[in-house]
């Protein structure tokens, strides 16, 4: 298949981060904004989810990650279907660091890159800091900013917040505004879990300015210990 135009390219990354961001665990899943929150020591995780934009294509992603000392290492693939055009399906790494400030506050740092199948096999890459504040017991801020590089399109900041309220202890509310490759997006969601190793979550979204459109998503999230944890432990 030949390869998409770089403007197709960036088209379809902004279908895709307008309607995902890789990996932020708390934030979680298809959630645009991520949170300075990193996995457990001796813990893995993997989170797939699917989301389908009104009249513009679907998304599928599935990505892992483990806790490697100080950082998280993670691994993300993708499969982008626009509307008008062939699929595209971006792969590639991803490294999170994150530190507590004091017991309300917390910073990291989150680095990723994909390449694709064809011809130029280099898609992008993004850097960006995220920021989360513990307003009260059960309210988070979080807070994104940061730079994407898409190959062939002028870079561009990235930059979003959003309000986490866990309303009980298996439902938490969050709503969003992001603003990543060129598309601002506003977002609200539920995520259920009943355990302390599986989520779900489920939201709506929807593009803002004179092209927005609509989007649904569903995702699962599992935690688990990493291979060989428990025999390191005892």
């Amino acid at each position: 298949m030949a390869a998409p135009p770089p403007a197709s390219l960036a088209a379809a990354l902004a279908l895709a981060i307008g309607l995902w961001a890789q990996d932020g665990h708390a934030a979680g899943g298809h959630f645009g904004v991520d949170d300075a929150a990193i996995l457990d020591a001796g813990t893995c995780q993997i989170e797939t989810w699917g989301e389908r934009a009104d009249h513009a294509g679907s998304l599928l992603h599935a990505g892992a990650a483990c806790r490697v000392g100080a950082v998280e290492l993670g691994l993300n693939a993708d499969r982008i279907d626009p509307r008008d055009g062939g699929p595209i399906t971006p792969i590639g790494p991803q490294i999170k660091w994150a530190v507590g400030v004091d017991d309300r506050l917390s910073v990291g740092l989150v680095a990723l890159a994909a390449w694709q199948g064809s011809t130029p096999r280099y898609a992008g890459a993004t850097l960006y800091a995220p920021l989360t504040w513990r307003a009260a017991e059960v309210l988070l801020l979080n807070v994104n900013i940061g730079w994407d590089w898409v190959r062939g399109v002028p870079s561009r900041g990235r930059a979003g917040i959003s309000l986490e309220w866990q309303a009980s202890p298996e439902w938490t509310v969050i709503v969003e505004r992001y603003g990543q490759y060129g598309a601002e997006v506003a977002r609200a969601g539920l995520r259920w879990q009943p355990s302390d190793v599986l989520a779900v979550d489920l939201s709506r979204a929807r593009g803002l300015g004179a092209r927005g459109g609509g989007s649904w998503a569903l995702g699962a999230t599992w935690t688990f210990d990493a291979p060989g944890a428990g025999r390191r432990a005892r």
